[in-house]
């Protein structure tokens, strides 16, 4: 799912369970995680039956969902968190790379705020691997790559590849065999990133890449020249790594301009409060913040105050993700960039619509 995605994940109704806990990475703190699974369980098991509005078959069928989703979990492969979402007939489960408080939320809506703000720190990408001998897909999030099988992937040119002599003296008709492949190719992979927009890195010799170049419609996010049909997912992550780098690079520099141009036309909000009550606005069409900025705050009406003053107000344990989430929510985008980046600009700042 996409940040928007998440942003707008919606339950099918009430109950809407949200299940949230910080996770280990490795022994000693990893051999805890299932018991405060199971307490937490235990946690949502005890409010669906206490709540008066929820009946006892409803109840008994959102804790089984949770319950189902939980027992397919390995919790010896995580990263910093795991949220788990739950409403008759739906759950969701993402692992996180950011570690969250951790909550059992019973209410309307999911608490998707901590997983709409880690997945806007996450670097997702589609990886193809050109060749005849399979043409294969992998869904990158971070270090983390798993081959599609879908939309015809992984694509194979033929029981027996082109023939020998390809590239020597290619009949006419070869020639439009080995451009009706990778036309396929890129038929399939636009298919699949409508569903879900990503950069694209490519894999594969010079010839593979040039051909599949011509079918498809936009510049790759990255290239990566060479033979690879037998790579597994850590080696393709491996070749493309400083590829997603440089990548990476080039999107911070991107955001960091399009803030610069943004501030001489009067479209430009720096700052936690003022980023926080124009987001809540509605107006965020860019949010441009810093990776390591988290702050506490109180919200008091329609503005936000630093906590500590002696203010009515709620308490948010970090206004960064409050703002991130309202920003998605709204259809805006999110780039997060190195620590002092924004130093000038308070760590954080909003290319605004209007």
């Amino acid at each position: 799912m996409t940040v928007k995605d998440l942003a707008m994940l919606t339950p099918t109704g009430y109950p809407a369970v949200s299940l949230l806990m910080p996770t280990h990475r490795k022994a000693p703190g990893n051999e805890q995680d299932p018991i405060r699974l199971r307490n937490l369980l235990a946690e949502a098991r005890r409010r669906l039956e206490a709540d008066e509005t929820v009946s006892r078959e409803v109840a008994a069928q959102v804790y089984g969902e949770i319950a189902t989703a939980a027992e397919h979990l390995d919790l010896r492969h995580t990263g910093e968190g795991l949220a788990v979402f739950a409403s008759p007939g739906q759950v969701h489960v993402r692992l996180l790379d950011s570690p969250v408080q951790e909550r059992v939320v019973i209410a309307d809506t999911y608490e998707v705020r901590d997983v709409v703000a880690d997945a806007a720190r996450r670097h997702r990408y589609w990886a193809v691997v050109l060749s005849e001998q399979p043409t294969r897909l992998w869904s990158g999030d971070g270090a983390d790559l798993v081959e599609v099988h879908s939309h015809g992937f992984p694509f194979t040119h033929g029981a027996t590849g082109l023939p020998r002599d390809y590239g020597q003296e290619p009949s006419k008709f070869e020639i439009e065999w080995h451009r009706q492949f990778f036309r396929d190719v890129a038929t399939a992979l636009g298919e699949i990133d409508r569903l879900d927009p990503r950069p694209v890195f490519v894999l594969g010799v010079e010839r593979h890449l040039a051909s599949f170049a011509a079918e498809w419609p936009r510049p790759f996010a990255g290239t990566v020249l060479g033979n690879y049909d037998h790579a597994g997912a850590h080696d393709v992550y491996q070749l493309l790594a400083p590829r997603l780098a440089a990548y990476t690079a080039m999107e911070q520099g991107a955001a960091l301009e399009s803030l610069d141009a943004a501030r001489g036309a009067n479209r430009f909000a720096a700052g936690i409060a003022e980023c926080w009550s124009l987001a809540h606005q509605g107006r965020g069409a860019h949010l441009v913040v810093e990776e390591g900025y988290h702050t506490p705050a109180v919200v008091h009406g329609d503005h936000l105050d630093p906590p500590g003053q002696d203010v009515p107000g709620v308490l948010v344990d970090d206004a960064v993700d409050d703002i991130v989430e309202s920003v998605a929510r709204q259809g805006g985008d999110v780039t997060f960039v190195g620590d002092d980046s924004l130093a000038a600009d308070g760590r954080i700042a909003l290319i605004v619509r209007f």
